[in-house]
């Protein structure tokens, strides 16, 4: 296999994603979206995916685009193989290609362990880690060698979990995100496709947002946890969508099997 020498590439030539087309999935809204936009502006053609098809509409339509590009969305749901496959399939049949996958799509939801049901559970695993890996595959199914990255959401909770806004079903699904990235980039590299994690800390989004409405002191246990973050605040959406750009493009075309904190410190606490 012939492996690419990024050496003689300009900067704006590494960043660039044109030529490509992007998946991500749960892209209506929060983290999506803002993956989404970034990876638009830096030339990609998008495809994105929501259980909310119309906010999956309206991602389309904030996203930035140049003559003779067509974006798309499409409903999914990651718990079902079939949504994936049709997915997958739009994204090669409307673009010609698959470059970028994004398994964005996940759930935050609360719970004391010994108070979690059975139902909780599963859906948690089937949403965070079995949906990770079926996106995973049938995009490396129809990715071209040394053309492919899929980029896995964990979570900094998939490293510990150090406090009891992390519940166990979630954390499970994280650690098994990234245990799925690290088996996935010695596999898959041999292809030259490359998988890598991200790992957010706690980000301002609808979920968060709504966290908050859940009573004063979640809003003020949620407001002590990001201020005490080294760099005093917690995480918004384009912060992480900036580092998602980053590992789809060349620029970071040596990066596999890693998963990138972008937790303002936190982990190094």
């Amino acid at each position: 296999m012939a492996y690419p020498d990024f050496s003689d590439r300009t900067l704006s030539q590494l960043i660039s994603l044109n030529g490509r087309t992007a998946v991500v999935t749960g892209a209506g809204a929060g983290l999506g979206r803002a993956i989404a936009q970034r990876l638009a502006e830096a030339g990609a053609t998008l495809v994105v995916g929501d259980l909310d098809e119309a906010s999956a509409r309206e991602t389309i339509e904030s996203l930035q685009t140049e003559k003779g590009r067509k974006h798309c969305s499409a409903f999914i749901d990651v718990r079902d193989h079939a949504s994936i496959t049709a997915l997958a399939d739009k994204a090669v049949s409307e673009t010609g290609r698959l470059n970028i996958w994004v398994n964005n799509a996940g759930i935050y939801p609360g719970g004391e362990v010994l108070k979690l049901t059975d139902e909780s559970w599963d859906n948690v695993l089937d949403i965070n880690l079995r949906g990770t890996f079926f996106g995973a595959r049938e995009a490396a199914l129809r990715m071209e060698s040394n053309h492919g990255v899929i980029i896995n959401l964990s979570s900094t909770a998939g490293f510990n979990c150090t406090d009891a806004l992390n519940p166990a079903h979630y954390v499970a699904s994280k650690h098994g995100v990234i245990g799925l990235t690290k088996s996935l980039a010695v596999e898959l590299g041999r292809k030259g496709i490359r998988t890598v994690g991200v790992a957010p800390t706690m980000t301002e989004t609808k979920g968060v947002a709504f966290m908050r409405d859940i009573s004063d002191g979640v809003n003020a246990a949620l407001d002590t946890y990001g201020r005490g973050l080294p760099l005093g605040r917690s995480a918004r959406p384009d912060d992480i969508a900036r580092v998602v750009l980053f590992l789809a493009s060349d620029l970071a075309g040596f990066v596999n099997g890693a998963v990138v904190p972008v937790d303002g410190g936190d982990l190094a606490r």
